[in-house]
């Protein structure tokens, strides 16, 4: 594939199946560690695209490992928390693996006694030196800022160490094992598809979703993280005012500001919650007309992107990801940042990520 966003969208489906074959490999060393001691908590430090693609995978490692995953940013792991104990197993998580804040988190971990890891893109990095073990989660190389293949392999990752961490200590059974893994296999294939189906739908709403204004995304359970990852996408790559709410919190003070002008984009993760967003997409109406919606139902309206999946709800964000990643990459081609320079002017200035080595390969 193209050293593209939208390529690597491409490559996503993919590089899932392959991880997922390779995912007792791919995951030893973490799961290693995590099998050292008995621990009854898991705190992932991230930031940005990191922090959203932990959320997807969250409430999936709860169910599986039966213990209580947190996720907190860098910045305030590093001055705010102080609530853990050597029972804490840490993941530390950044793409780039040259993030300030996060080794600095990481170092405060270590110093405390907790066991970290750290999950890259870029093993030989900085964040080496920062953690117990360092892990690459098996995204490839990819060399563009605003990342895509990077969410959805993360997901993956933690997916797949919850599993193989769970299977060592008997915690599922066999059958589990294989069917978590087959789901997903299946739900890699449902990758492939949704770019297909998003694209289409992209073009036949094209003139709209160029002309965002402001967009607020809601989503609920694993989906919310896909929401969260949407908002930073659109904002980062067009400039776009974006928010993302969980789907009741939306209603308890940010539909207010919804009006004509607005985007609102609703993700039906299936589960439980699937018929309250579908009587959400309805009264939104009530507001706006601008509304679209990711969904299996059948609607006949073009704003809704209908896809027919068999993906459980843990898993549903590796798909719904896809539509907003796809916005970002088709729009980012059309809009120029005219604060492009002095943003980076203003990151060199705050140095919120270490210098590259000339080790590192990608971003």
């Amino acid at each position: 594939m193209e050293d593209t966003m939208y390529g690597y969208i491409q490559e996503s489906g993919q590089l899932v199946r392959d991880n997922v074959n390779k995912s007792l490999e791919l995951t030893k060393s973490a799961v290693d560690k995590y099998c050292e001691k008995d621990f009854n908590r898991i705190l992932i430090i991230a930031s940005g695209s990191s922090y959203n693609g932990a959320f997807c995978s969250r409430f999936f490692m709860e169910k599986v490992l039966k213990i209580k995953v947190d996720i907190v940013t860098s910045f305030t792991f590093e001055y705010y928390e102080n609530i853990y104990d050597e029972k804490t197993f840490v993941f530390g998580i950044g793409q780039s693996g040259r993030s300030v804040n996060t080794n600095d988190a990481l170092d405060k971990a270590r110093k405390n006694g907790l066991t970290a890891v750290g999950l890259t893109g870029n093993t030989e990095s900085v964040m080496k030196d920062h953690v117990d073990t360092i892990c690459n989660w098996g995204m490839g190389i990819e060399k563009i800022g605003f990342v895509t293949k990077g969410v959805a392999t993360l997901t993956a990752f933690l997916n797949l160490f919850a599993i193989e961490a769970a299977k060592r200590k008997n915690i599922i059974t066999n059958d589990e094992y294989n069917q978590f893994k087959e789901e997903m296999i299946c739900t890699s294939y449902e990758m492939d598809k949704m770019v297909e189906v998003a694209t289409k739908w992209y073009e036949d709403n094209e003139e709209e979703l160029t002309d965002l204004k402001r967009v607020q995304i809601i989503g609920y359970g694993t989906c919310h993280g896909a929401a969260l990852e949407g908002a930073l996408k659109i904002a980062e790559t067009t400039g776009h005012a974006a928010t993302a709410y969980e789907m009741e919190e939306f209603l308890h003070g940010p539909a207010i500001e919804t009006n004509p002008d607005r985007t609102v984009m609703i993700i039906d993760g299936k589960g439980k919650p699937s018929d309250r967003s579908m009587q959400i997409y309805e009264g939104v109406h009530k507001l706006t007309n601008r509304v679209f919606f990711i969904t299996d139902r059948e609607i006949d309206d073009k704003r809704v992107l209908t896809i027919k999946h068999n993906v459980p709800e843990y898993f549903n964000s590796l798909i719904s990801c896809i539509p907003f990643q796809i916005i970002s990459s088709k729009d980012r081609d059309k809009w120029t940042n005219p604060m492009d320079a002095a943003r980076k002017e203003m990151n060199d200035m705050l140095g919120y990520k270490s210098p590259k080595t000339g080790k590192e390969l990608g971003i």
